[in-house]
């Protein structure tokens, strides 16, 4: 966390970047919007979690070095709302700092761009009943009233994961992974498994890798099919970088997330044979983005190798088991019907 973060609104005795906020209170469930420059978009989401949350919960602006004036409208205009201004924008990954003074039981990483319905918190936090959920994620509805496709499945293609969007379900689910800016976490585990990695700076796919990193540990994705946001989309990103940035990114995070997760050995080999393919493609199409999204990558590497390490210690399933849990076969079914993911201590000695 940077040194000099002002926090206003709320007590300021807290520390590490994931958490080492004091969480003895009652607090349910610390709900964490993230924000660069777009002030009335963000007094509009504020107060549709107003009307969402209950006097158990809290909600936590993370202001990324505005220039527009938007963390004094927050102030001003919701004084129960607690502030953390941070002097630079850290993107998606100012959540993290909005983690580490987080005090509740649970937390909700939001986009600002989104307006939630009366049931948003609650209809989330109810599938935590389920031992093993790691984090539930919310249906998303596009301004034109579209589903955004927040239920899916994983799929291993041609050396890399990627998700299928899946048909709304009425009845909970498992899902592939918590969509980033709409989805709830077990706080406890969130920071055990260490959260949004910035290994994938600046942003994309972070929400992917976090949640197979959290399947590999044993733990669930859930659908909440009652939990719904609307979002209004765009208000961020492409205003800030290029169409080959942003495309960069995503190529960078796809690669990334396989050499800091993937263990299978025929996975890996396929990762490597279509790797140059996927490149030679690109120079020949003069796809800028895949080209400096691995070159990226690449520099990263001395990085990836030390976060895998630790992702290795964590696991408990295989990639293989992890697909399976997360095909669409699997998460088609009830979630309250299928078997807890995690093994037992017994199954993992075994």
């Amino acid at each position: 966390m940077p040194d000099n973060i002002q926090f206003v609104n709320g007590d300021t005795a807290m520390k590490s970047r994931h958490g080492d906020a004091d969480i003895t209170s009652d607090i349910r469930c610390s709900v964490i919007v993230v924000n660069f420059n777009e002030r009335e978009v963000l007094l509009d989401c504020v107060k549709s979690l107003c009307a969402a949350v209950s006097d158990q919960d809290e909600i936590i602006v993370v202001d990324n070095g505005s220039s527009d004036g938007s963390a004094d409208a927050v102030a001003a205009t919701f004084p129960q709302v607690r502030l953390v201004r941070l002097p630079q924008n850290r993107y998606i990954f100012g959540l993290n700092d909005g983690l580490a003074v987080a005090r509740g039981r649970y937390v909700a990483f939001c986009n600002n761009d989104m307006l939630v319905e009366a049931a948003f918190v609650e209809a989330a936090l109810a599938l935590f009943d389920e031992p093993d959920v790691f984090a539930v994620c919310a249906r998303v509805i596009d301004r034109r009233g579209r589903e955004q496709g927040t239920r899916t499945a994983g799929v291993w293609k041609h050396g890399l994961l990627f998700y299928e969007p899946l048909a709304h379900s009425e009845v909970p689910t498992a899902c592939f992974f918590a969509v980033g800016g709409q989805a709830f976490f077990r706080r406890d585990l969130l920071v055990a498994l260490g959260s949004i990695d910035e290994l994938l700076w600046p942003m994309y796919h972070e929400d992917i890798e976090l949640s197979y990193r959290a399947w590999k540990a044993g733990y669930r994705v859930a659908y909440a099919p009652e939990s719904v946001c609307h979002h209004l989309g765009g208000h961020t990103s492409g205003k800030v970088f290029t169409k080959v940035q942003l495309r960069s990114f995503v190529r960078q995070n796809e690669i990334l997330t396989v050499w800091k997760d993937v263990t299978d050995p025929w996975m890996l080999f396929e990762h490597l044979f279509f790797l140059p393919i996927r490149l030679a493609v690109a120079v020949i199409r003069r796809d800028q983005g895949t080209v400096r999204g691995f070159v990226s990558a690449l520099g990263r590497l001395p990085r990836v190798l030390r976060a895998r390490r630790q992702a290795t210690r964590d696991a408990v399933l295989t990639d293989r088991e992890v697909l399976a849990r997360v095909s669409v076969e699997a998460v088609s079914r009830p979630l309250r019907e299928v078997a807890l993911a995690r093994p037992s201590r017994a199954e993992r000695a075994s």
